[in-house]
């Protein structure tokens, strides 16, 4: 090994990571509570996707060059020419299961939705939850852990054990913030919630071999969720059916519907060697 390919080991240059996106989501959470007092205000909203996303991205950027030594290009998070595929896939992979248990659901009455807006304010309010959730939530997260985090892990172990690894990781670190946010109250369901969709996430960053594809898939379940069972100017009957219709199938099926549009085969036993480009 030369002098140029010494780098810390896998362990460390995550747990480097680990403790950034920590520091930055702390930071989003203070910024919240003194400047807007913890509500999520519209205005609240704007700022801190801006914030997490300028911290976020760069952190990633400066891992890759300075802690791993390897090309940005090999995290799997292509250009818009070669993304906007597995970006439609991974969307289609949520909202297509979605939608079916969720006509299902309203057919037979188990589930009404009904709208307190205008159209044209009902689409400007869709159209702010995507653009918001892709700079706070489904780009960031999805950048780190089923690209930074699961590229370093996949280069060390199986990819279906970097899966479930990185996995936990999310749970934890997500369930953390949740906790200390909300109290210990939510810590069984938040941190099942995140292992699920982690699972979820990393198995279909392995099927579809891009990053955009979980971005897709992370982008449709919090607007469908965020949408349905937060925004005001929504009224359901049953939240419940909205879950269980509406959420539940996508994250069943979401790898059956990707591997449908991609048809790509994986090995999922053999480590990916992430060498020196």
């Amino acid at each position: 090994m030369t002098r140029a390919d010494r780098r810390l080991s896998t362990g460390w240059r995550i747990a480097i990571v680990l403790v950034g996106t920590v520091a930055i989501w702390s930071l989003m959470v203070w910024v919240g509570t003194t400047l807007f007092g913890g509500d999520v205000t519209p205005v609240a909203r704007v700022v801190t996707s801006l914030l997490i996303f300028a911290l976020a991205v760069p952190m990633v950027v400066a891992a890759r060059r300075l802690l791993d030594r390897r090309p940005w290009a090999t995290l799997e998070l292509q250009g818009w020419a070669g993304a906007w595929r597995p970006f439609l896939v991974g969307t289609a992979s949520f909202l297509l299961p979605s939608a079916i248990g969720l006509s299902v659901a309203l057919l037979t009455g188990w589930l009404q939705i009904t709208s307190v807006l205008p159209p044209l304010d009902l689409v400007a309010a869709v159209a702010f939850t995507v653009v918001t959730v892709l700079l706070l939530e489904a780009i960031p997260e999805e950048l780190i852990f089923r690209g930074y985090i699961y590229r370093n892990l996949s280069a060390a172990m199986a990819p279906i054990v970097a899966v479930f690894v990185q996995a936990a990781l999310f749970s934890l670190l997500g369930t953390s913030l949740w906790v200390a946010t909300s109290g210990w109250g939510v810590l069984l369901e938040r941190g099942a919630l995140f292992f699920a969709m982690g699972a979820v996430l990393g198995i279909l960053r392995v099927i579809s071999g891009s990053v955009w594809n979980p971005v897709g898939f992370h982008l449709g379940f919090q607007v469908v969720a965020q949408t349905l069972l937060v925004h005001p100017g929504i009224e359901v009957s049953n939240p419940g059916a909205v879950t269980i219709a509406g959420i539940v199938p996508a994250f069943v099926f979401a790898s059956t519907v990707t591997l449908m549009l991609t048809r790509r085969r994986p090995d999922w036993r053999m480590p990916e060697p992430d060498e020196r480009r």
